[in-house]
């Protein structure tokens, strides 16, 4: 062996102690150790880089990517963001679900919530996680999420949900409610688990969805909501309490009838709805404003609440939205279109979910930041830096003002010329601080994985859009817009020869942007 050999043999077996040491583990304790795809990986972090370990990101190839697109126009900035505790308050929230069956991992990503800037985040209980013996409740694994939430300016609502198998119930999604609620002992034991609950963190929770997702289950879920919402408000009378996603209209009418026959309609809040479709934009249409006017025929003092909906960044063969090929770009330009959307319409909306979730048949990818299956943080998708944008910019100061599938529009340049389908283009606008924001994008089709953008002409009427900049809000770089390219004619801003595409940017003036 050459010296060149020898020293790059040294060098190697330096690199695996865990190895080389006879740290070798037999393969019936694999189930010990995180991993063994690699040298060295399974070494546990020293004190001094454990937390450095946790927080450092890989590179995002498509983050990398979005920010060298070319709109073809002169960029001047960045749109500013805020973390949570500089944001008064907002409808946002972002989904921290599943930890009640240890899909994901608390403190790999909690330190990325409040520089998100959002106001709210959802919790799930884990009924069968705390009281895992009769009569006995561990909140140890629970009280970091909502104190260390709380502490982040970030305001928690908590999920209670699923079954307990000492009763006999089951603990995953889906489960029928009736295995509570048919079973007297079963369901006083829910009752008690949830006043116990709300006693705990009754300092700084005072929002509570009652159960998930029971879809077609409206008889016993309304029981359920009945009894549950009592008990909640003797221990809490100012508490909110929210009717979860079910089946429209059936299942709702059954939890709406049942609180009129009990003369307790002052115990419903919000309805929640999850409205998973290709199209965000088309939920619009029927979903959201028959299920806002059946809730109110019952009391003007109800209203809905989007509680939990997301885009996967990857084609999925389970859950929500699979068997379609989504990307972390179509996810971004997805969940703008919904929050932005949602904001227009004064809908309190979450987003699913802050990071991916191990569950135990697959790595679902809805998160904004990205995990391993060791749940680990490995980096934040696009999607984390457009909500980061969308909430920072759209708090309870921005107002809609008008939604409109924007009339005056030319499509003058097609990014394909063989492209010949019509176009749709929603345009939103807000006003902040006086300050007019609007927001445009093509809404006729889902989110695509294109980087392409076409070419229109809009025009704005009343007042003139001075010095107007064009914004994308999924890397928030601002862009000016030429003055060949701007026109006042007949009371109305026209802009010509704008770059378009199925993901929402902003044209506003430009003393409007807040920079960084």
């Amino acid at each position: 062996m050459n010296k060149t050999a020898f020293l790059l043999g040294a060098a190697f077996c330096a690199a695996v102690p865990s190895v080389l040491d006879g740290e070798v583990v037999s393969f019936k304790d694999a189930a010990k150790i995180k991993s063994w795809d690699a040298w060295g990986d399974n070494a546990p972090p020293s004190a001094s880089n454990a937390v450095a370990k946790v927080r450092k990101e890989k590179p995002c190839v498509t983050w990398k990517r979005l920010n060298e697109l070319s709109p073809g126009l002169k960029e001047i900035g960045r749109l500013a963001v805020r973390d949570a505790k500089d944001v008064k308050s907002s409808k946002w929230s972002v989904g921290c679900e599943t930890m009640d069956r240890d899909y994901a991992d608390w403190n790999a990503y909690k330190h990325l919530i409040g520089p998100l800037g959002v106001k709210h985040g959802r919790l799930f209980s884990g009924w069968a996680k705390t009281e895992q013996e009769k009569g006995k409740y561990d909140f140890s694994w629970f009280d970091p999420q909502v104190r260390e939430m709380a502490a982040m300016g970030v305001k928690p609502w908590i999920c209670l949900a699923y079954g307990n198998p000492v009763y006999g119930s089951d603990f995953r999604l889906g489960m029928k409610v009736r295995q509570v609620t048919d079973k007297p002992e079963a369901f006083d034991a829910w009752i008690k688990y949830c006043v116990a609950c709300v006693e705990r963190y009754k300092d700084v929770v005072d929002e509570w969805e009652i159960w998930n997702e029971p879809f077609g289950q409206g008889p016993e879920y309304a029981e359920m909501f009945y009894r549950t919402g009592k008990a909640i408000r003797a221990v809490q009378p100012n508490a909110k309490l929210y009717c979860t996603a079910v089946t429209f209209p059936k299942d709702y009418k059954c939890v709406l009838e049942k609180l009129k026959q009990e003369s307790a309609l002052d115990l419903g809040s919000y309805f929640i709805y999850h409205p998973y479709h290709p199209n965000p934009d088309k939920t619009y249409e029927k979903t959201v404003p028959n299920l806002r006017k059946l809730v109110k025929s019952y009391s003007d003092t109800f209203d809905i609440m989007q509680g939990e909906v997301g885009c996967p960044a990857q084609l999925e063969f389970g859950h929500a939205l699979n068997k379609i090929e989504w990307s972390e770009y179509a996810q971004a330009k997805w969940l703008l279109r919904r929050t932005i959307g949602d904001a227009a319409r004064n809908i309190p909306s979450s987003v699913f979910t802050m990071i991916d979730l191990q569950y135990t048949f697959m790595l679902q990818s809805f998160g904004l930041v990205r995990s391993n299956t060791l749940k680990e943080f490995v980096y934040r998708r696009p999607s984390y830096f457009a909500m980061q944008n969308i909430f920072g910019l759209l708090d309870d100061e921005a107002r809609p003002t008008k939604i409109s599938i924007q009339p005056n529009f030319k499509v003058t340049k097609r990014a394909d010329p063989r492209d010949n389908r019509k176009r749709t283009l929603t345009s939103i606008r807000f006003i902040r601080d006086g300050k007019t924001l609007r927001f445009l994008w093509f809404s006729d089709a889902r989110p695509s994985s294109l980087l392409e953008f076409d070419r229109v002409t809009v025009s704005f009427p009343g007042k003139k859009v001075v010095d107007p900049v064009w914004v994308d809000m999924i890397t928030g770089r601002v862009f000016e817009i030429p003055a060949e390219s701007v026109k006042y004619e007949n009371d109305s801003t026209v802009l010509s020869n704008i770059p378009m595409w199925d993901s929402p940017v902003m044209i506003t003036d430009r003393l409007s942007v807040p920079l960084r």
